[in-house]
């Protein structure tokens, strides 16, 4: 599909993936036993490869507003969403620029850590990637558009598409048994927690426990003799 900028929001157009989100759910709340849904901003991750990071904000946003409607459209007192990510990528955000200096902008003040070949420098960069390399010599932004969704980022090693990275990612919930998804976990463990708020898998005839959880300052019992809608959210990439 494309990416959010250039898609067509004509009727004959590509849906958004909010868009997405809300008809799928529609179409699996008619279930009365509850659903599992996953919805996967795949894009963010195509755009981080390419060392484009416009893109990969824009993607963001989108997905965002995907979450947004998930959480309008069920009750967090029987539906837990899970949000998280598979990976992140080698995209950093640097220098002391002002607030409110546009986030695809160049270092301002400059002065503030100036650069020691004398140019100017963004504030998003990439570790690796197809982007100007540090090391054969920087190319000189004075004159750039880095604003523009074609412009790639610079980066420290050259490499034909920018690479995952290796540190912790964040993962975030609501609802039933959220309450388990906090600290640092192994990945295996947010499948357990989908599983034990469903009641499948490993705790299928596991459903007549009542459990306390609290949402927005209120306490639910939740009987697990209703089923529980799950949606996760997978965000195949990350700004980090």
């Amino acid at each position: 599909m494309q990416y959010e900028v250039d898609r067509n929001r004509s009727s004959n157009g590509e849906p958004s993936i909010s868009e997405m989100t809300g008809k799928a759910i529609n179409i699996l709340k008619r279930n009365t036993n509850g659903f599992f849904l996953m919805v996967e901003g795949g894009r963010i991750d195509h755009a981080h490869h390419d060392s484009k990071g416009a893109f990969a904000l824009e993607e963001t946003l989108a997905f965002e507003e995907a979450i947004s409607t998930a959480l309008e459209m069920t009750d967090k007192r029987d539906t837990l969403i899970i949000v998280t990510a598979d990976h992140s990528h080698v995209f950093s955000i640097g220098g002391y620029s002002n607030r409110g200096n546009d986030i695809l902008g160049l270092v301002d003040p400059f002065d503030a850590e100036p650069s020691l070949d004398g140019m100017p420098y963004t504030t998003l960069s990439y570790g690796n990637g197809p982007g100007t390399n540090f090391t054969a010599g920087r190319q000189n932004l004075s004159d750039i558009d880095t604003r523009s969704f074609d412009y790639i980022q610079q980066s420290a090693v050259p490499l034909k598409y920018e690479t995952h990275s290796g540190e912790d990612v964040p993962i975030f919930a609501s609802g039933p048994v959220s309450y388990l998804i906090r600290g640092v976990q192994e990945q295996h463990y947010v499948a357990h927690v989908m599983q034990y708020a469903a009641c499948v898998g490993d705790y299928t005839n596991d459903c007549d426990r009542q459990i306390e959880t609290v949402q927005t300052c209120a306490a639910f019992h939740i009987s697990y003799k209703r089923s529980i809608l799950l949606i996760s959210f997978l965000i195949y990439s990350i700004v980090s």
